[in-house]
C-alpha cells in the first residue's frame, strides 16, 4: 500500500473536520502524499487555511499546488449548522463545489465526493432502499447535496460519490443521538416495536475511500455504512438514563398525515422519520451509465 500511495497526491477539503481529519491521518499513514485545506488559519507543510468560497483564492491555490491525482471533497456546512455570509447551507456548499470544479477543471483528477444519505429525504420503506441515482430530497441540505452530485456527474469523468449513513465512532455520537432523543430535547425515547437504522462507523468511510482509489475511470455512486442495521433498542444502551416508551404506530400515523408541502411540517416529518421509522439502505456501489 505504501509503495502505491507514494505515487498519488491526494487533496482533502475540510481537512480539520470530523471525517476529513480522520481520512487525512489514515491516508498519510498509508504512504500517500496528502495536502488538506479548511477554513482554519492554521498553516503547516501540508495543511492550508483558505476560503473555499472565494473563487480567486481557490484558483490561485490550485495553480500553486503540485499536480493532484485525487481530490476528496469533504468541506461543507453540516446539516443543522448555519452558513456564513447570509447563504443557505445548500447555496454555500454549492458555491464551494463550483469554485473547486472550476479551479481544477484542466486537470485529470479522480474526484471523491462525500455526500449524504440525506438526499433521500422522506423516502421510507420497511425494507432496504436501493441506490437511486436521482431520489427526491425534501429539505434544503439534502437538495443541496443532490444538486452538487449532479454538478460532479456533469463535469467529472472519474468520480465516486459516497453517500454516507450517519457517521459515528466511540467518541462522536452526535448523529446517533438523533435516533435516541426526541428532537431538540434531552428526552430519551424507547420506541416499540423498535425501528432499525443504517449507520456508519467512521472506519467504513476509510474503506470506501480506499476502494474508490483503487477503481479505474468511470462514475459510481455508493451507499456507505455498516453491513448490519442497528436497532433503536441497541442504540438506547449507548446512552445512560431511563427512557419513555412510545408506540411506533403513533409516529407512523403523524408522519403520514403531516401536510408535507409546507416547509415547517416537512421538517417535522423528517425528524420523525430519523427517530421513529426504519431507515435501512442497501450497502454497495452502482456504476453510473
Amino acid at each position: 500500500m505504501a509503495k502505491l500511495g507514494l505515487k498519488k497526491h491526494i487533496l482533502i477539503t475540510g481537512g480539520t473536520g470530523y471525517i476529513g481529519n480522520y481520512l487525512r491521518s489514515k491516508l498519510l499513514n498509508s504512504g500517500y502524499k496528502v495536502t488538506s485545506v479548511s477554513r482554519s488559519v492554521e498553516l503547516n507543510n501540508n495543511h492550508f487555511g483558505i476560503d473555499l468560497a472565494n473563487k480567486k483564492i481557490v484558483e490561485e491555490f490550485a495553480d500553486a499546488l503540485p499536480h493532484v491525482d485525487i481530490i476528496i471533497h469533504c468541506a461543507a456546512i453540516a446539516h443543522g449548522e448555519k452558513a456564513p455570509k447570509n447563504h443557505s447551507v445548500a447555496d454555500f456548499n454549492t458555491l464551494i463545489t463550483k469554485n473547486l470544479l472550476k479551479a481544477f477543471e484542466n486537470n485529470k483528477i479522480h474526484w471523491i465526493f462525500i455526500s449524504s444519505i440525506s438526499v433521500y429525504g422522506e423516502t421510507h420503506s420497511k425494507s432496504q432502499i436501493p441506490i437511486i441515482f436521482s431520489p427526491k430530497s425534501a429539505d434544503n441540505y439534502g437538495k443541496g447535496k443532490l444538486f452538487d452530485e449532479s454538478l460532479f456527474i456533469s463535469k467529472c469523468k472519474n468520480l465516486d460519490i459516497l453517500r454516507l449513513m450517519p457517521v459515528y465512532d466511540s467518541e462522536n455520537l452526535e448523529d446517533i443521538k438523533k435516533r435516541v432523543y426526541f428532537p431538540n430535547t434531552n428526552l430519551k425515547i424507547a420506541i416499540w416495536p423498535t425501528p432499525f437504522y443504517s449507520i456508519c462507523n467512521i472506519e467504513k468511510v476509510l474503506f470506501a475511500v480506499q476502494r474508490s482509489i483503487r477503481y479505474g475511470s468511470g462514475q459510481r455512486i455508493a451507499h456507505v455504512g455498516d453491513i448490519e442495521p442497528a436497532s433503536q433498542k441497541d442504540l438506547l444502551a449507548w446512552f445512560s438514563g431511563s427512557a419513555i416508551f412510545l408506540p411506533q404506530a403513533l409516529f407512523s400515523i403523524v408522519f403520514f398525515l403531516l401536510p408535507k408541502k409546507l416547509l415547517f411540517f416537512r421538517t417535522i416529518a423528517l425528524m420523525i422519520k430519523k427517530l421513529a421509522l426504519n431507515n435501512i439502505y442497501e450497502i454497495g456501489v452502482r456504476e453510473l451509465e
